[in-house]
């Protein structure tokens, strides 16, 4: 375990304790979440080292490195993953002035989106980690999947979009990832990031039961505030923002199932937090950022 002695974001040295969570899907172990007392950011602290951080996803129980369901949250995960499959390439074709163009999909676990990308023209090319993910996407989808510091060979200003579909919370460093990542987007290109958001309804609701602080493996835990700050560190804009409207409904099945709960009610609380977000603030479940350079032409 390491323990970090300032905040990842603004790098102030005073933090507060505010939960402490549990790893339901692997270790049993709970990890404390702080915040930072300058700029209110949270991140898990203290957390695996990174050398250790792969222990932690090797479960069935992990399902988004895993290719077959073994219950009805895990068959219902793959299913909308499968359904929005479409509508996030058709996104991505949204950002580009001729597409399909170069895509870089940033973690991109067993490859779903990698392959659906491929199959549409585009020429994309994926990244992740876990060695048992990469495995899966070449069994199943034929495909070629690197760990992430092959980034360094890629050419300065390659990429017109690059994805991180529920990747920057795992991130241990941060700096050093997207000082990368943005080396390699071309200068009119699209970063597009999708992260938990700790404000929406169904996270105060669970508290520290709400599946989508997932400790240890995510070791950032976002608000709308906290992306755009990050990003302007870099010189990017956050140049909109998006529901991700389905996460609230599998989120709040897993985290009634970490209560012991009703599943039932799931829905119910995934329902009032959608409708509770659309009236305020940008506060859903999960959310979608589209970031620029706004310099660029």
């Amino acid at each position: 375990m390491i323990h970090l002695d300032h905040c990842p974001l603004c790098r102030n040295e005073s933090t507060r304790h505010v939960l402490t969570c549990q790893d339901h899907t692997v270790s049993g172990k709970t990890f404390p979440i702080v915040e930072c007392e300058h700029c209110g950011f949270r991140f898990t602290n203290p957390r695996p080292h990174p050398d250790d951080l792969g222990q932690y996803y090797e479960s069935e129980d992990y399902t988004p490195h895993q290719d077959t369901g073994q219950n009805v949250i895990d068959t219902l995960y793959r299913w909308v993953r499968h359904y929005t499959l479409r509508s996030k390439c058709r996104l991505i074709t949204t950002l580009v002035d001729d597409p399909p163009g170069r895509l870089l999909d940033f973690g991109c676990g067993t490859g779903e989106f990698l392959a659906h990308c491929q199959s549409q023209g585009w020429d994309a090319r994926g990244l992740d980690p876990d060695e048992t993910a990469r495995t899966v996407a070449a069994r199943q989808h034929g495909l070629t999947v690197e760990p992430p510091g092959r980034l360094r060979d890629v050419p300065s200003g390659h990429f017109d979009v690059i994805t991180l579909w529920h990747v920057l919370e795992h991130v241990p460093d941060l700096t050093g990832t997207i000082k990368a990542l943005k080396r390699t987007l071309a200068p009119s290109g699209t970063l597009v990031v999708a992260v938990p958001n700790w404000l929406s309804l169904d996270a105060q609701f669970y508290g520290e039961d709400w599946a989508a602080y997932d400790v240890p493996r995510h070791l950032s835990h976002f608000r709308p505030r906290d992306v755009r700050r990050l990003f302007a560190r870099f010189d990017l804009d956050v140049a909109e923002v998006r529901p991700m409207r389905l996460d609230a409904f599998y989120v709040s099945l897993l985290s009634e199932r970490y209560q012991g709960g009703w599943l039932l009610r799931a829905p119910f609380v995934a329902l009032c937090s959608a409708l509770w977000a659309a009236q305020s603030s940008p506060r859903h479940s999960a959310q979608l950022y589209l970031i620029r350079d706004p310099t660029a032409p």
